[in-house]
């Protein structure tokens, strides 16, 4: 068997190292099926060298996984023994996180779940399973990972018209093919041969029951996988991978199968963020000051962007969303005390909540603005309850629901609007600069009246028809 027919490139080998090269095609706990010059065979990895005791014993390799190329000493009669992993060219990992507490930072630590592939088909099913925030998530990962990645929707023929999910999905992937296909039908399926060349490797990635299997049955063109059926009360398929395995299909490609994964942790993806909200990225960098937290700084790219409607809000709060959660696994110490940190909030807001329920009790706290500065006292509200300065109308984000003091995002919140309620009082619609989540707030008695103005009249400043077509109405209708 030549090895190079499953990607295995002279270059990789070691110089001066006499050992066997092997790629493994499936693991098994602690036991992995391999594939050789001999054929097919299984192997166990020295202890010594993965398990021993610390640099001194040589125990600095990486642990193999599907795609691997590792180096072998060939036992014909039984299990051969892995002593080394060869560089990988590109890998697809998460953060595996399995301790609690105080072991948090200790255990946290890099998973690998498939290695040395070409492209990242990532996949998700077009019936109510679809979901765009899921989407980007894998492909800030699949950029991250060095291979080029594709958007597969699976189940076309289950979703009716999918037009404005497959507009979502290109949306959500610019510069990334996007293929929605029906491994059922074999509608779009073809459109993917440009992929499935000889010697390239391919990985899946999607949640469980989306549909890996049965599209690597109908790339296969036979029956490689098993498949459950779907079921009728959330439309997804059952899980049915078990394990990592590499599969070498008809043509000279393989497919790299991976268990779905419920939940996604992100490792190191900042050039992963780069490429998977290049719409994002774009306007990195080019704020008037360097440090820019794009909030309130003057001269911001991203905040103009926004404004001016290059730039979605829901993109934007789906960046700084992912970069929030890389930011856990990239400092593994900063996030420990994040979390004592808010833990430390969420008992200070249960125990301020034992002493008064701000959603029924008077609110008597005095607070200074963290927009202007001012300290703000309760009196003068005209009411029990002062949820924002009066000066300059901002707020904070503090509640879930008015008084309930259980958010923890702490962000500004900026008054945007003004609406009034079925009573004839005026209430001012707040956005949080932090995670773009709407309140409504009533006035005060002592609110900035010209500021509560310049609000409530800023949609007539620019109507959404000429002037003179009013002219003309009025007119009219004598």
């Amino acid at each position: 068997m030549n090895l190079m027919d499953y990607g295995f490139i002279p270059t990789m080998m070691p110089e001066n190292e006499n050992g066997l090269p092997a790629r493994v095609t499936a693991v098994h706990k602690e036991r992995y099926a391999l594939v050789c010059e001999h054929g097919e065979c299984c192997g166990r990895l020295k202890g010594s060298v993965y398990y021993g005791g610390g640099p001194a014993s040589g125990a600095n390799q990486d642990y193999p996984t599907a795609g691997d190329f590792v180096l072998i000493r060939y036992n014909p009669s039984g299990d051969s023994v892995i002593y080394k992993t060869l560089p990988r060219r590109s890998k697809f990992a998460r953060s595996d996180s399995s301790g609690h507490g105080g072991d948090y930072a200790k255990t946290i630590k890099e998973q690998v779940v498939a290695a040395n592939f070409d492209y990242v088909f990532i996949l998700s099913s077009l019936n109510q399973d679809f979901n765009v925030r899921r989407l980007e998530r894998y492909l800030a990962l699949a950029w991250q990972s060095g291979a080029v990645p594709a958007l597969v929707l699976t189940k076309a023929d289950l979703a009716g018209d999918y037009s404005a999910r497959l507009r979502a999905a290109e949306k959500a992937a610019p510069g990334v093919g996007v293929y929605p296909v029906s491994a059922k039908t074999g509608e779009g399926i073809k459109a993917l041969s440009e992929y499935l060349k000889p010697r390239k490797t391919i990985v899946l990635l999607g949640s469980s029951g989306v549909g890996k299997s049965s599209l690597i049955n109908a790339l296969a063109g036979r029956e490689l996988m098993a498949v459950q059926e779907i079921r009728e009360d959330d439309g997804r398929g059952r899980h049915t991978t078990t394990r990592r395995q590499l599969l070498m299909l008809k043509g000279g490609a393989m497919v790299i199968d991976t268990p779905g994964m419920r939940e996604l942790g992100m490792w190191d993806v900042s050039d992963g963020l780069g490429g998977a909200f290049d719409d994002v990225a774009r306007y990195i960098g080019r704020c008037r000051f360097s440090d820019c937290r794009h909030q309130t700084e003057p001269g911001c790219a991203v905040k103009a962007a926004l404004q001016e409607g290059a730039l979605s809000q829901d993109r934007w709060n789906s960046y700084l969303s992912l970069r929030r959660e890389a930011r856990y696994a990239d400092d593994k110490a900063g996030a420990l005390r994040d979390r004592r940190k808010k833990g430390k909030e969420i008992a200070l807001y249960a125990k301020q909540l034992k002493k008064a329920d701000y959603r029924h009790d008077a609110c008597t706290e005095s607070f200074t603005c963290k927009v202007c500065g001012r300290l703000i006292a309760p009196e003068g509200a005209g009411s029990q309850h002062r949820n924002h300065c009066p000066k300059c109308l901002s707020s904070v984000h503090v509640d879930d629901t008015p008084g309930d003091r259980a958010s923890l995002c702490g962000g500004i919140m900026d008054p945007i609007g003004v609406w009034v309620c079925k009573n004839g009082e005026w209430a001012i619609i707040h956005r949080c600069r932090s995670c773009g989540e709407l309140h409504a707030n009533r006035i005060a008695a002592d609110d900035n009246p010209a500021l509560l103005l310049s609000i409530a009249v800023k949609p007539l400043a620019v109507p959404p028809f000429p002037l003179e077509l009013l002219e003309e109405s009025l007119d009219n209708g004598k």
